[in-house]
């Protein structure tokens, strides 16, 4: 019995004990089913982070740019629209790494459809490493793969989270930015200068996260940094 065979016979007994039940609207047979997977809404119309004004590219406009380090945030999906929140729920908290395929995806997509630059490198917004240990893994970083293989794009990690801070989800406003202050530094093997870097991220809200890894970027010298998630809560 060839490789090939043997996988397929595993993954067919693996299906048999742990049926997959479609995250969507529950139908057994794959975590997202065709009619869910056409739910979802994706974004083709970028707008600034701050205002919502229509921006080429999610660029933050004129008028919101003022004293930001981040370039503007690529949002791939709506995230109250069809099941993009209940892919990234199970992916970053039930630890369903088979979603990072469906997610990456449409990261690409919207990507492709608005690259900042033609020699941008991809990177990933870090976890602090006691929380990558009680995850198991950086989801950030997964998807930075996906995107990376799908695009034929260089991939880097150019930061490190000094310090272990609260949940985002759980603070507000200048609780937030508080909470990320000075957090992220650039490792010491790497050299962002000249540099147009695309972090990736599920999810973003008030955009505190990214926006404090690109300060550390651009005080390293990196020439812009954008940001690009999934969706936005």
């Amino acid at each position: 019995m060839n490789k090939e065979v043997t996988f397929k016979a595993k993954v067919f007994l693996l299906d048999l004990l742990f049926p997959k039940f479609c995250l969507g609207c529950g139908l057994e047979g794959g975590w997202l089913c065709p009619a869910c997977q056409d739910q979802i809404l994706l974004v083709k119309t970028q707008v600034c982070p701050t205002c919502e004004r229509v921006s080429s590219g999610g660029r933050f406009c004129n008028k919101c740019r003022r004293e930001k380090y981040l370039s503007g945030i690529i949002v791939s999906a709506y995230y109250d629209e069809g099941p993009t929140k209940e892919l990234i729920h199970n992916l970053k908290y039930h630890g369903i790494l088979e979603l990072s395929d469906f997610l990456g995806e449409m990261l690409a997509g919207a990507l492709a459809e608005n690259p900042p630059a033609k020699d941008m490198v991809l990177s990933f917004v870090p976890l602090h490493f006691l929380r990558e240990k009680q995850r198991g893994f950086n989801q950030a970083e997964i998807l930075t793969k996906v995107v990376a293989q799908r695009l034929k794009l260089p991939k880097a990690r150019f930061l490190r989270k000094i310090r272990f801070t609260k949940r985002q989800v759980d603070l507000k406003g200048q609780e937030r930015r508080e909470n990320l202050k000075n957090v992220f530094r650039v490792l010491p093997a790497v050299d962002p200068r000249g540099k147009t870097i695309v972090l990736v991220d599920d999810i973003t809200t008030t955009g505190t996260t990214l926006e404090e890894c690109a300060r550390a970027l651009k005080e390293a010298g990196a020439k812009r940094v954008w940001g690009l998630v999934a969706a936005r809560g």
